[in-house]
């Protein structure tokens, strides 16, 4: 099932029309036909407001589109390669892109590859510069100065494929939209800089965000740690429903909510979950807040 046969689903098992949708996400009737008709798919804001209403992960909602870069559909794109022969503690520096995915894969390179639809010279504006020594590896995205911070954050994809046996530390630093963890095992992933969104699915480790701007973020499938460490900043998380979880408050001035804004855990809590969990939850920081949905 597409996502337009998807949305005209979900709408009518909550019993409403277009125009009462229309209302409850702020859009036009108009854009919801245009959606439900599949000729066109909304942008990520009205994607998550779409999921929250009808509590659908946003993975669940685009099972069935096409995902271009592993598809390898996009116009251009730019591949680096690099053997490895054991573990390396991987630092990326991205740069501002529209999205960053790491991953795994099988083979024993390193694969970074930068792809776009609307930068017919991405080969030369974006470079990709790797340097390894003994126990790390350096590897850095390169604009040029004609390729602007605006439309590489509109419009550049970089994709990360690690090989699963040399998998351990990641440390990312970047500005984009969408930071995605997917189907990998790792010791620790930590994020530095801004990002709108960030999705995990099928990954097993520890997760660090350290971001200072508001971020939602989507857990489907995560065994390990999730530590947001942020300073006067607010966060939406959504579980997928059967992910289990533990949240706890270690921050000054932080505290979880829910949906209705009610207080979860509004105070420094230092106690171990009372049963075994597949994942922690630790807010961070000063001032900060976290909205579970």
């Amino acid at each position: 099932m597409n996502f337009a046969e998807k949305l005209k689903e979900l709408r009518k098992q909550k019993g409403i029309s277009q125009e009462q949708l229309a209302e409850k996400i702020y859009v036009s009737r108009q854009a919801i036909t245009k959606w439900e008709s599949g000729n066109g798919i909304p942008d990520i804001e009205n994607l998550i407001a779409i999921s929250n209403l009808f509590n659908e992960s946003l993975d669940s909602l685009l099972s069935e589109e096409k995902s271009l870069i592993s598809k390898h559909e996009f116009l251009y794109e730019s591949r680096t390669e690099y053997d490895l022969d054991s573990p390396k503690k991987i630092d990326l520096r991205a740069g501002v892109a529209h999205e960053v995915i790491i991953e795994k894969t099988k083979d024993e390179k390193i694969q970074v590859i930068a792809a776009a639809n609307k930068l017919p010279y991405l080969a030369q504006q974006v470079k990709v510069k790797i340097v390894e020594n003994k126990k790390r590896m350096d590897v850095v995205v390169k604009h040029s100065t004609d390729l602007s911070d605006i439309a590489a954050l509109d419009n550049l994809f970089i994709l990360v494929r690690i090989p699963e046996k040399f998998v351990a530390d990641i440390e990312v630093a970047s500005e984009l939209e969408n930071l995605k963890i997917r189907d990998i095992t790792f010791d620790a992933i930590e994020f530095d800089g801004k990002a709108k969104n960030a999705f995990i699915t099928n990954a097993t480790g520890h997760v660090e965000l350290n971001t200072n701007s508001n971020i939602y973020v989507e857990v489907n499938g995560l065994k390990g740690k999730l530590d947001l460490n942020q300073f006067h900043a607010f966060s939406k998380i959504k579980f997928a429903e059967d992910q289990a979880y533990y949240l706890k408050n270690a921050g000054r001035f932080t505290r979880f909510v829910d949906s209705d804004s009610k207080i979860l855990v509004g105070k420094r809590d230092l106690e171990d979950p009372s049963e075994p969990t597949e994942l922690i939850v630790e807010l961070n920081g000063w001032k900060s807040e976290a909205q579970i949905n």
